[in-house]
């Protein structure tokens, strides 16, 4: 099964004739005109392609192990292009450990199957938290993992199983995505197309970030949110749930005005509360708060400073999973800069088990 992101591409503010009183920001959230990321989840396995056709393919112990000490994960890269390598990293679970970096994981892992020993894997510093895998350890397992057999990973006193449900189906989507199917180079179903037929990589989008005010956010006094709080709604189409005037418990949020530019502000308040985060809504308006605010987004912990906007929501309230977007101020729009989640949520540590984009670009600083 496959799944995009709801995060839109951009939040774009059409350019006012000059010879106009600044009247109305039309602000929208535009047409996605990339892809954004490509997701597919099956058994213990996951691939997720982010929008330069880069592929990363996770995959996980059992999904009944209980034990901290008996669960893991395997991180498969490769870019898009032909004769592209594999690129492999092993981590151990760390669930619920301190910040001691010795306990969780061992100097070095060694990689057995079905029982024999296919070389180790050496942590790089005693603070990473990853073991990279050779080329030729990163075919062994996966090529192990698709017949069946017992892919294992054993340590001091830690040890996991990787699992093969869902691999040949991750393995297949990736080869589609990046169109290997059929070449020598094809993790599955290998053949005689020549490598030049694969897909080569997607160039990042290019952002020129703008320059934004270093001017401190402020609250809107009682008699600026009385007059402005009706248009805020009325653009949003609803009122945030805290501020909505039904509610009999808890104080009503403030509302934060925050400068852009000299032209445009942005006027935020917290707006809902659900089991295991929070929401936050932004909106855009003239400086003098004459025109009629335009609604920009809603998110999960939504925040802005130096020119971005972020968002960080969990998978679930334990927190083992999360995933984000950051939008970056370009002058005329707030565009889509990055977007990332943590994989799969495997309890395998909190914050979540892996770094893996969905959507990169270039943005080249303001001057």
């Amino acid at each position: 099964m496959t799944s995009s992101s709801d995060f839109p591409t951009a939040m774009t503010l059409p350019k006012l004739p000059m010879a106009l009183p600044l009247i109305l920001l039309c602000v929208s959230m535009a047409a996605n005109s990339q892809k954004s990321g490509i997701s597919f989840y099956r058994g213990n396995w996951a691939v997720t392609c982010d929008n330069t056709l880069t592929c990363r393919m996770e995959g996980y112990n059992n999904e009944e192990t209980k034990p901290v000490d008996e669960r893991g994960s395997v991180l498969i890269t490769r870019a898009a292009g032909p004769n592209a390598p594999l690129h492999g990293e092993v981590t151990l679970a760390a669930w619920g450990s301190k910040t001691d970096y010795s306990w969780p994981f061992p100097p070095s892992l060694t990689l057995w199957v079905d029982g024999k020993n296919n070389g180790h894997l050496k942590r790089p510093n005693k603070k990473a938290e990853t073991y990279p895998l050779t080329q030729n350890q990163v075919r062994v397992l996966l090529e192990a993992a698709k017949s069946d057999k017992t892919v294992e990973f054993r340590g001091g006193k830690r040890s996991f199983v990787l699992s093969g449900d869902g691999i040949s189906a991750a393995m297949l989507k990736m080869d589609d995505v990046q169109g290997r199917g059929g070449t020598p180079g094809a993790l599955i179903r290998k053949g005689s197309k020549p490598e030049k037929s694969v897909l080569a990589p997607v160039p990042k989008p290019i952002i020129r970030a703008a320059k934004v005010s270093d001017k401190p956010s402020r609250e809107l006094t009682e008699r600026e949110a009385r007059t402005i709080k009706p248009l805020l709604w009325k653009s949003r189409d609803e009122t945030c749930e805290l501020h909505n005037p039904e509610r009999e418990y808890g104080e009503k949020p403030k509302f934060t005005l925050t400068p852009l530019n000299e032209q445009y502000t942005l006027i935020s308040s917290l707006c809902e509360i659900f089991g295991y985060h929070e929401s936050v809504a932004y909106w855009m308006i003239d400086s003098k708060l004459k025109s009629a605010p335009k609604f920009l987004m809603e998110n999960a912990y939504l925040e802005y400073s130096e020119g971005t906007l972020t968002t960080t929501a969990m998978g679930r309230g334990l927190g083992d999973c999360l995933s984000g977007a950051s939008w970056v101020w370009d002058g005329t729009e707030f565009r889509l800069s990055y977007k990332w989640t943590t994989g799969l949520c495997r309890f395998i540590r909190a914050g979540g088990t892996w770094s893996i984009p969905t959507y990169v670009t270039e943005v080249i600083p303001a001057k």
